[in-house]
Protein backbone atom coordinates (compact mmCIF):
# COMPACT_ATOMS: atom_id res chain seq x y z
CA UNK A 1 0.00 0.00 0.00
CA UNK A 2 1.65 3.51 -1.07
CA UNK A 3 0.08 6.52 0.70
CA UNK A 4 -0.15 10.24 -1.18
CA UNK A 5 -0.41 12.89 0.61
CA UNK A 6 -1.38 16.17 -0.34
CA UNK A 7 -3.47 13.99 -3.09
CA UNK A 8 -6.55 16.14 -3.89
CA UNK A 9 -3.46 18.92 -4.92
CA UNK A 10 -2.50 18.76 -8.77
CA UNK A 11 1.19 17.06 -8.70
CA UNK A 12 -0.35 14.65 -5.85
CA UNK A 13 -3.84 13.42 -8.13
CA UNK A 14 -1.51 13.22 -10.56
CA UNK A 15 0.99 10.69 -8.52
CA UNK A 16 -2.43 8.82 -7.81
CA UNK A 17 -3.20 8.04 -11.27
CA UNK A 18 -0.07 6.81 -12.29
CA UNK A 19 0.04 4.73 -9.37
CA UNK A 20 -3.54 2.84 -10.00
CA UNK A 21 -2.17 2.68 -13.93
CA UNK A 22 0.70 0.27 -12.61
CA UNK A 23 -1.90 -1.78 -10.63
CA UNK A 24 -0.60 -0.54 -7.40
CA UNK A 25 -2.40 -0.07 -4.06
CA UNK A 26 -3.57 3.47 -3.08
CA UNK A 27 -4.03 5.47 -0.33
CA UNK A 28 -5.07 9.00 -1.03
CA UNK A 29 -4.85 11.35 2.05
CA UNK A 30 -7.13 13.96 2.15
CA UNK A 31 -8.55 16.25 5.24
CA UNK A 32 -12.52 16.61 5.90
CA UNK A 33 -12.38 19.89 4.80
CA UNK A 34 -11.31 18.75 1.13
CA UNK A 35 -13.43 19.71 -2.08
CA UNK A 36 -15.94 16.57 -2.24
CA UNK A 37 -15.50 16.12 -6.06
CA UNK A 38 -11.87 16.08 -5.94
CA UNK A 39 -12.34 13.19 -3.14
CA UNK A 40 -14.65 11.66 -5.73
CA UNK A 41 -12.32 11.71 -8.58
CA UNK A 42 -9.52 10.05 -6.40
CA UNK A 43 -12.71 6.97 -5.58
CA UNK A 44 -13.26 6.75 -9.06
CA UNK A 45 -9.87 6.46 -10.08
CA UNK A 46 -9.65 3.74 -7.40
CA UNK A 47 -7.61 4.86 -4.64
CA UNK A 48 -8.85 4.31 -0.85
CA UNK A 49 -9.72 7.28 0.60
CA UNK A 50 -8.21 8.31 4.40
CA UNK A 51 -9.32 11.53 6.17
CA UNK A 52 -6.32 12.93 8.13
CA UNK A 53 -4.49 16.03 8.78
CA UNK A 54 -0.94 17.13 9.40
CA UNK A 55 -1.12 19.14 11.89
CA UNK A 56 -2.99 15.70 14.04
CA UNK A 57 -0.52 13.13 14.79
CA UNK A 58 -3.44 10.48 15.69
CA UNK A 59 -4.93 11.05 12.49
CA UNK A 60 -1.49 10.38 11.00
CA UNK A 61 -0.94 7.12 12.94
CA UNK A 62 -4.07 5.68 10.75
CA UNK A 63 -3.12 6.88 7.97
CA UNK A 64 0.07 5.26 7.60
CA UNK A 65 -0.71 1.85 9.12
CA UNK A 66 -0.49 -0.72 7.15
CA UNK A 67 1.40 1.29 4.24
CA UNK A 68 5.11 -0.03 2.73
CA UNK A 69 5.45 3.43 1.28
CA UNK A 70 4.54 7.47 1.68
CA UNK A 71 4.47 10.16 -1.21
CA UNK A 72 4.65 13.30 0.26
CA UNK A 73 3.26 16.62 -2.11
CA UNK A 74 1.79 18.74 0.45
CA UNK A 75 2.45 21.93 0.49
CA UNK A 76 -0.09 25.14 1.69
CA UNK A 77 1.43 27.99 -1.01
CA UNK A 78 -1.76 27.62 -3.32
CA UNK A 79 -4.36 25.31 -1.18
CA UNK A 80 -3.80 27.23 2.49
CA UNK A 81 -7.43 26.31 4.69
CA UNK A 82 -8.14 27.73 7.84
CA UNK A 83 -4.96 26.60 10.82
CA UNK A 84 -2.42 26.30 7.87
CA UNK A 85 1.05 28.10 7.65
CA UNK A 86 4.33 27.60 6.50
CA UNK A 87 5.03 26.45 9.83
CA UNK A 88 2.26 24.61 10.95
CA UNK A 89 1.97 22.51 7.68
CA UNK A 90 4.62 22.64 5.42
CA UNK A 91 7.11 21.97 8.23
CA UNK A 92 6.20 20.39 11.51
CA UNK A 93 3.16 18.75 9.41
CA UNK A 94 5.40 17.16 6.86
CA UNK A 95 7.80 16.26 9.88
CA UNK A 96 4.80 14.83 11.86
CA UNK A 97 4.09 12.37 8.85
CA UNK A 98 8.00 11.46 8.32
CA UNK A 99 7.41 10.54 12.60
CA UNK A 100 4.19 8.96 11.92
CA UNK A 101 5.42 6.44 9.04
CA UNK A 102 8.48 5.44 11.02
CA UNK A 103 6.06 4.02 13.78
CA UNK A 104 4.27 2.33 11.53
CA UNK A 105 7.19 0.69 9.88
CA UNK A 106 6.81 2.13 6.52
CA UNK A 107 9.76 0.78 4.27
CA UNK A 108 9.99 4.57 1.45
CA UNK A 109 9.34 7.51 2.26
CA UNK A 110 9.50 9.98 -1.03
CA UNK A 111 9.27 13.87 -0.23
CA UNK A 112 8.86 16.42 -3.09
CA UNK A 113 10.70 19.58 -2.69
CA UNK A 114 11.98 21.76 -4.96
CA UNK A 115 15.44 23.27 -6.46
CA UNK A 116 16.39 26.10 -4.03
CA UNK A 117 19.48 27.06 -5.14
CA UNK A 118 19.17 30.58 -6.41
CA UNK A 119 15.91 31.16 -3.56
CA UNK A 120 16.50 33.66 -0.99
CA UNK A 121 15.41 33.05 2.51
CA UNK A 122 11.39 33.04 3.27
CA UNK A 123 9.34 30.60 5.10
CA UNK A 124 8.21 28.32 2.56
CA UNK A 125 12.14 27.34 1.57
CA UNK A 126 13.25 27.60 4.83
CA UNK A 127 10.20 24.58 5.95
CA UNK A 128 11.32 22.43 2.84
CA UNK A 129 14.97 22.52 4.08
CA UNK A 130 13.86 21.85 7.79
CA UNK A 131 11.40 18.71 6.40
CA UNK A 132 14.79 17.43 4.35
CA UNK A 133 16.65 17.41 6.76
CA UNK A 134 14.34 15.38 9.42
CA UNK A 135 13.86 13.15 6.88
CA UNK A 136 17.60 12.62 6.68
CA UNK A 137 17.39 12.09 9.88
CA UNK A 138 14.78 9.98 10.64
CA UNK A 139 16.12 6.52 9.26
CA UNK A 140 13.62 5.58 6.61
CA UNK A 141 15.03 4.98 2.86
CA UNK A 142 14.38 8.27 1.72
CA UNK A 143 14.06 10.31 -1.46
CA UNK A 144 14.03 13.65 -2.02
CA UNK A 145 12.87 15.51 -5.00
CA UNK A 146 13.79 18.89 -6.14
CA UNK A 147 12.23 20.02 -9.04
CA UNK A 148 12.77 23.19 -11.22
CA UNK A 149 10.25 25.67 -11.42
CA UNK A 150 6.53 24.12 -12.79
CA UNK A 151 5.19 24.75 -16.01
CA UNK A 152 1.67 25.00 -14.86
CA UNK A 153 2.50 27.93 -12.12
CA UNK A 154 5.45 29.81 -14.22
CA UNK A 155 3.65 29.94 -17.63
CA UNK A 156 0.65 30.43 -15.90
CA UNK A 157 -1.71 34.14 -15.94
CA UNK A 158 -0.99 35.04 -12.52
CA UNK A 159 3.27 34.95 -12.44
CA UNK A 160 3.87 35.03 -15.92
CA UNK A 161 1.74 35.47 -19.22
CA UNK A 162 -1.90 36.53 -19.76
CA UNK A 163 -3.04 35.24 -22.88
CA UNK A 164 -6.09 37.44 -23.27
CA UNK A 165 -4.77 40.57 -22.54
CA UNK A 166 -1.58 39.34 -24.47
CA UNK A 167 1.15 40.54 -21.81
CA UNK A 168 3.69 39.00 -19.97
CA UNK A 169 5.94 39.60 -17.12
CA UNK A 170 9.51 39.52 -17.17
CA UNK A 171 11.53 38.70 -13.88
CA UNK A 172 14.67 40.30 -13.81
CA UNK A 173 16.78 40.71 -17.14
CA UNK A 174 14.98 37.37 -18.33
CA UNK A 175 17.69 36.26 -20.11
CA UNK A 176 19.17 32.91 -18.61
CA UNK A 177 17.99 29.19 -19.41
CA UNK A 178 15.62 27.74 -17.33
CA UNK A 179 14.67 24.09 -17.34
CA UNK A 180 10.83 24.82 -16.49
CA UNK A 181 9.21 21.29 -15.86
CA UNK A 182 5.76 20.00 -16.01
CA UNK A 183 3.58 17.98 -13.16
CA UNK A 184 3.09 15.62 -15.20
CA UNK A 185 7.05 14.58 -15.02
CA UNK A 186 7.78 15.44 -11.57
CA UNK A 187 4.75 12.73 -10.99
CA UNK A 188 6.51 10.20 -12.97
CA UNK A 189 9.68 10.72 -11.29
CA UNK A 190 8.39 10.26 -7.70
CA UNK A 191 6.61 6.69 -8.85
CA UNK A 192 9.58 5.37 -10.52
CA UNK A 193 11.22 6.42 -7.19
CA UNK A 194 9.67 3.69 -5.66
CA UNK A 195 11.46 1.08 -7.23
CA UNK A 196 14.38 2.84 -9.49
CA UNK A 197 18.02 1.78 -6.91
CA UNK A 198 19.17 5.25 -8.35
CA UNK A 199 16.50 6.68 -5.93
CA UNK A 200 17.74 4.95 -2.63
CA UNK A 201 18.54 7.70 0.22
CA UNK A 202 19.28 10.45 -2.65
CA UNK A 203 18.72 13.70 -3.06
CA UNK A 204 17.55 14.46 -6.96
CA UNK A 205 17.80 18.06 -8.11
CA UNK A 206 15.95 17.56 -11.77
CA UNK A 207 14.72 19.75 -14.30
CA UNK A 208 13.11 19.60 -17.35
CA UNK A 209 14.56 18.91 -20.92
CA UNK A 210 14.92 22.26 -22.64
CA UNK A 211 16.71 25.27 -21.26
CA UNK A 212 13.67 27.80 -21.97
CA UNK A 213 14.77 31.76 -21.14
CA UNK A 214 11.72 33.97 -20.05
CA UNK A 215 12.50 35.61 -23.10
CA UNK A 216 12.41 32.77 -25.18
CA UNK A 217 9.05 31.46 -23.34
CA UNK A 218 7.64 34.63 -24.45
CA UNK A 219 8.47 34.00 -28.32
CA UNK A 220 6.93 30.43 -27.89
CA UNK A 221 3.67 32.36 -26.55
CA UNK A 222 3.22 34.77 -29.12
CA UNK A 223 4.38 31.82 -32.21
CA UNK A 224 1.68 29.80 -30.79
CA UNK A 225 -0.99 32.26 -30.01
CA UNK A 226 -0.26 34.37 -33.24
CA UNK A 227 0.39 37.51 -31.70
CA UNK A 228 2.94 39.82 -29.85
CA UNK A 229 2.96 39.76 -26.14
CA UNK A 230 3.40 43.14 -24.55
CA UNK A 231 6.56 42.93 -21.87
CA UNK A 232 6.52 43.91 -18.59
CA UNK A 233 9.81 44.39 -17.08
CA UNK A 234 9.96 43.96 -13.68
CA UNK A 235 13.68 44.39 -12.46
CA UNK A 236 15.59 42.31 -10.21
CA UNK A 237 15.94 45.34 -7.54
CA UNK A 238 11.88 45.86 -7.34
CA UNK A 239 11.63 42.33 -6.31
CA UNK A 240 14.57 42.74 -3.99
CA UNK A 241 12.95 45.80 -2.62
CA UNK A 242 9.58 43.53 -2.38
CA UNK A 243 11.54 40.55 -0.75
CA UNK A 244 13.21 42.78 2.04
CA UNK A 245 9.48 44.86 2.56
CA UNK A 246 7.16 41.42 2.74
CA UNK A 247 6.41 40.90 6.25
CA UNK A 248 3.28 38.14 5.25
CA UNK A 249 4.68 34.84 5.07
CA UNK A 250 3.20 34.38 1.85
CA UNK A 251 4.33 37.36 0.41
CA UNK A 252 7.55 36.89 1.48
CA UNK A 253 7.76 33.44 -0.37
CA UNK A 254 6.32 35.01 -3.53
CA UNK A 255 9.33 37.38 -3.40
CA UNK A 256 11.72 34.95 -2.86
CA UNK A 257 10.68 32.51 -6.02
CA UNK A 258 10.26 35.96 -8.24
CA UNK A 259 13.58 36.48 -6.92
CA UNK A 260 15.15 33.30 -7.74
CA UNK A 261 13.59 33.29 -11.12
CA UNK A 262 15.29 36.51 -11.85
CA UNK A 263 18.27 35.08 -11.01
CA UNK A 264 18.20 31.76 -12.85
CA UNK A 265 16.26 29.62 -10.65
CA UNK A 266 16.28 25.76 -12.55
CA UNK A 267 19.60 26.71 -14.79
CA UNK A 268 21.84 23.94 -15.47
CA UNK A 269 20.24 21.27 -13.84
CA UNK A 270 19.50 18.12 -16.04
CA UNK A 271 16.63 16.01 -16.56
CA UNK A 272 17.44 12.48 -15.18
CA UNK A 273 17.30 10.92 -18.38
CA UNK A 274 20.29 8.64 -17.40
CA UNK A 275 18.72 6.98 -14.57
CA UNK A 276 15.26 7.76 -15.14
CA UNK A 277 14.17 7.06 -18.82
CA UNK A 278 10.79 8.59 -19.25
CA UNK A 279 9.35 11.22 -22.17
CA UNK A 280 9.42 14.81 -20.97
CA UNK A 281 7.54 17.58 -21.71
CA UNK A 282 8.80 20.95 -23.55
CA UNK A 283 8.40 24.58 -23.01
CA UNK A 284 7.73 24.24 -26.61
CA UNK A 285 5.14 21.51 -26.44
CA UNK A 286 3.46 22.61 -23.57
CA UNK A 287 2.56 26.46 -25.01
CA UNK A 288 1.24 24.45 -28.35
CA UNK A 289 -1.06 22.74 -25.80
CA UNK A 290 -2.35 25.64 -23.96
CA UNK A 291 -2.56 27.67 -27.44
CA UNK A 292 -4.71 23.99 -28.93
CA UNK A 293 -6.81 23.86 -25.76
CA UNK A 294 -8.07 27.69 -26.00
CA UNK A 295 -8.87 27.52 -30.19
CA UNK A 296 -6.59 29.16 -31.54
CA UNK A 297 -4.86 26.85 -34.41
CA UNK A 298 -0.97 26.05 -34.02
CA UNK A 299 0.65 26.73 -37.09
CA UNK A 300 3.97 25.05 -36.97
CA UNK A 301 5.71 27.29 -40.23
CA UNK A 302 4.24 30.33 -38.07
CA UNK A 303 7.17 33.23 -38.13
CA UNK A 304 8.03 34.37 -34.52
CA UNK A 305 7.06 37.81 -34.08
CA UNK A 306 9.17 40.22 -32.46
CA UNK A 307 8.28 41.28 -28.42
CA UNK A 308 6.88 44.33 -27.37
CA UNK A 309 8.17 45.76 -24.72
CA UNK A 310 7.18 48.64 -22.19
CA UNK A 311 8.43 49.62 -19.01
CA UNK A 312 7.85 48.31 -15.69
CA UNK A 313 4.31 49.68 -14.30
CA UNK A 314 5.04 49.11 -10.43
CA UNK A 315 1.50 48.92 -10.02
CA UNK A 316 0.98 46.04 -11.92
CA UNK A 317 4.58 44.68 -10.60
CA UNK A 318 3.21 44.27 -7.83
CA UNK A 319 3.14 41.04 -5.47
CA UNK A 320 0.06 40.07 -4.56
Amino acid sequence: MILVAGATGVLGSEIVRRLVARDEDVRAMVRTTSSPEKVEALQKAGAEIVRADLKDQETLAGACAGVNAVISTVTTILTSQSGDSFEATDDQGNRSLIDAAKNAGVSKFIFISFDMSRVADAPLPRAKKHVEEHLKQSGLDFTILQPTPFLEIWFGPMLFVDTVAGTAKVYGKGTEGIRYIAVADVAELAVQSLTNPAAKNATIPFGGPDEVSQRDAVRLFEEAFGKAFSVIEVPEELLESQWNAAQNPFEKTFAALMLGLARGLGSGINPPFETFPMRMTSPREYVRRMASASGKPVDSEKREPASATRPTDAGQAELR
